[in-house]
């Protein structure tokens, strides 16, 4: 259900050094990141045939914290508490971090390109209400809605683009999406506002500084690109 058709998986543990990428990998190439801190080449199809044997990729879950509550306070009419309902990891949507390049005519390349941003963030049902749930949230899960991360100039990732198609390089990356419903008042007559959080852990691969998860070519004969994992197109 993750969709994993993944040319590239980021996810090292801290004390890890993974060698370094090949100077441009082939539309095809997978680089996997194992969770002993080990890394493999290998070949799309050989990946698809591993994941196919498991329900889900080692180290991907889920938590069912269904009812649970983070945070309770004194019952008074400014209590609030945020109760959770749900708490998953899985790999998100496309997200270009590359410019859409064309190789028709021949085979061309594309590298991950500078000022492509990813961050931390929180949605809410009741606008008014945003900044009392990242306050909770962030003590309750140690989670910071101001860290961003950015693609730089530094990083050298390049993929080959086959003859005949655009490409555009994206980034998967490995979310915990937390949610559930801010409750405010007392256990008689709450109000309710629904909230959904999204983070993600930093993380990196040579000279790559971005966030764990999954980076690939995405190619089409058709353009704009659809999206690889997700509902869009990449234009």
């Amino acid at each position: 259900m993750l969709f994993l058709t993944a040319i590239a998986v980021l996810g090292l543990v801290s004390t890890s050094t993974a060698a370094p990428a090949p100077a441009v990998l082939a539309a095809d190439d997978i680089i996997v990141l194992k969770t002993d801190g080990s890394s493999e080449v290998m070949k799309l199809a050989d990946f698809q045939a591993l994941e196919s044997k498991s329900s889900a990729p080692a180290g991907f879950g889920v938590r069912d914290l269904s009812d649970t509550t983070l945070v309770r306070r004194a019952c008074d009419s400014s209590s609030s508490e945020i109760q959770v309902t749900s708490d998953e990891e899985f790999l998100n949507w496309d997200i270009a971090i590359s410019p859409v390049v064309s190789s028709a005519g021949g085979t061309g390349t594309v590298s991950v390109a500078s000022g492509y941003t990813i961050s931390n963030a929180v949605s809410v049902s009741e606008s008014a209400s945003l900044t009392i749930v990242k306050d909770l949230l962030s003590a309750s899960l140690t989670v910071s809605y101001t860290e961003t991360w950015t693609t730089s100039q530094t990083q050298t990732l390049t993929f080959t683009v086959p003859d005949g198609q655009h490409g555009v390089i994206v980034s998967e990356p490995y979310v915990r999406r937390v949610q559930g419903f801010m409750l405010e008042g007392c256990s008689d007559n709450w109000e309710k506002t629904s909230f959904m959080s999204d983070s993600y852990s930093s993380q990196s691969y040579g000279d790559m500084s971005w966030v764990k998860g999954v980076i690939r070519l995405c190619s089409s004969e058709t353009y704009p690109i659809p999206y690889c994992v997700g509902t869009g197109e990449h234009a």
